[in-house]
Formats: C-alpha cells, structure tokens, sequence
C-alpha cells in the first residue's frame, strides 16, 4: 500500500514539474490571491455521496495532501483500472468533497512514447494558486502501409467557478502526433 502512494506522490510531482500552458490558457489567467489556512477542517463525507465509497483514500490522502489547487483545495487522485484514474478535491475550510472533472468521459485511454513507456507528462495539469485545471485523453491507432502511429490527444480545459463550487468546461483541445511504431 505504501509502495502505491509513493508511485502517485512521485507520479503527481512529475506531472506539476511538466505542467505546461495549452493553446491561449494558462494558470496565470486564471490565478487567485494566495491565502495562508492554519487547520484543515474536519472531512464532509455528507457533501458528495459517491465520495463513501472511496473513504479511506480520501481521508489518508485529505490527511497527508496539501494545498495543490485554487488556493483552498487539495486533490486526491487515485487509479481505477488499467490507464484510469478517479479523484476528488476537498476544500480545506469546510471539508467538502468535491468531484475533479475525471468522470467517465475523462478517462485516460493511454499513449506511449517511442520507448514504450506510458507517456503521462500532462495527464493532469493545475497549479495551487489557479482556478485552472486541464486534463487529457490520448489514444493511439497504427498509419496504414507505414512504420508509424498517429497520436490523438484530446485536452479538456477546465475552469473551478468558486461561486458555483464546479467545474465549467471552457474548451476541448485537440492535438495529433506521429510517432515511429517499434515493435
């Protein structure tokens, strides 16, 4: 269990060393005042049903996290399957649990590099002083009668509404790449 949240601790670190800006949006854009929180309140199970069925995830990780994102929140993000991953976000004032924008539709399909290595380098992109939040989709397919793949990544931009306390999907980005296929 330990070895498991070492890999996304070390899995999340990469991803915020690699954040990178996309197409017309960045995190300064979309920056918030920097707040200073001393106590994180207690956690609200009662403020998002779905979240009782991940109960120990979320409360070691509310536990452990700090404030990663839109000045009050801290995520938690966790593996569902083979190239999936689930999260939620909980606000350090109030304790409420609140669904990243990671639902079914945001399920990451996988790309590898030329290496065969799963290429997750900005699966995830946020920052802790911006409302911003983008994630990706990538899927691969073999280019006919070539020694090549085509790429097609699918960037959902995202941005929290503190008001409204969700997300509000701004824009969908897509982006192909070809790579050499190796066998």
């Amino acid at each position: 269990m330990k070895k498991k949240i070492l890999i996304i601790a070390l899995f999340l670190i990469i991803i915020k060393l690699n954040a990178q800006t996309i197409e017309g949006y960045s995190f300064e854009k979309y920056k918030i005042e920097k707040h200073s929180i001393s106590k994180k309140a207690k956690l609200n199970f009662q403020s998002n049903p779905e979240a009782k069925y991940f109960r120990t995830r979320i409360t070691e990780g509310y536990k452990s996290g700090k404030i990663d994102f839109g000045g009050y929140y801290v995520t938690i993000i966790w593996g569902c399957g083979t190239s999936c991953i689930n999260g939620v976000m909980v606000d350090v004032r109030d304790g409420k649990v609140h669904d990243l924008p990671l639902g079914e539709e945001f399920y990451y399909a996988g790309c590898f590099s030329n290496n065969g290595n799963e290429q997750e380098d900005d699966l995830l992109n946020y920052t802790k002083y911006s409302r911003l939040f983008i994630s990706a989709v990538c899927s691969e397919s073999e280019i006919e009668n070539t020694n090549n793949i085509k790429q097609e990544k699918l960037y959902f931009i995202n941005v929290w509404n503190e008001q409204k306390k969700k997300f509000e999907l701004q824009n969908k980005i897509e982006k192909t790449f070809t790579k050499i296929k190796t066998e």
